[in-house]
């Protein structure tokens, strides 16, 4: 399956499935996405990678990157952030990681779980902060960053 745009732009289609959105009301809804690289010129030179989510019936919202499928994630999740939505997957926190044999394939390991799981799979319940800022926010929270305290 291929998606093609002007411009020389090919997307190449490597996954599909469903994921997770939550409305500014707090309402899951479930959309469907694809990923996979983006080719460009001619001779189908590699250009990085691309997420799409498809709202509604036919909006269509894209993240791309040049070096990683998760920086393509994460332009998706601000791009889908301007209408109100966000984003609610595993691969947006800080507990999901990659290996080296997984690295922009899609897949990784999400915190102590053993099995293998999707990138936009639904982040696992119990699983810490959403996303790599609120799990910094927590711990800045716990400082005392150059504050000291004043002897009586």
């Amino acid at each position: 399956m291929e998606k093609k745009v002007k411009n020389w732009r090919h997307y190449e289609v490597r996954d599909t499935g469903e994921c997770t959105v939550v409305r500014p009301e707090g309402e899951r809804e479930r959309i469907r996405y694809q990923l996979g690289i983006v080719e460009t010129g001619n001779s189908r030179v590699f250009a990085g990678y691309f997420i799409t989510v498809t709202l509604g019936e036919d909006e269509e919202i894209t993240g791309e990157d040049s070096g990683s499928l998760i920086a393509a994630l994460w332009r998706l999740a601000r791009n889908v952030s301007a209408r109100g939505l966000r984003l609610r997957c595993a691969g947006m926190s800080g507990q999901w990681r990659e290996s080296g044999l997984s690295q922009n394939t899609g897949w990784g390991y999400f915190g102590r779980h053993q099995q293998p799981m999707h990138m936009m799979d639904l982040t696992p319940e119990g699983g810490g902060p959403d996303t790599i800022d609120e799990m910094i926010r927590e711990a800045v929270e716990g400082m005392k960053i150059g504050l000291t305290e004043k002897a009586a």
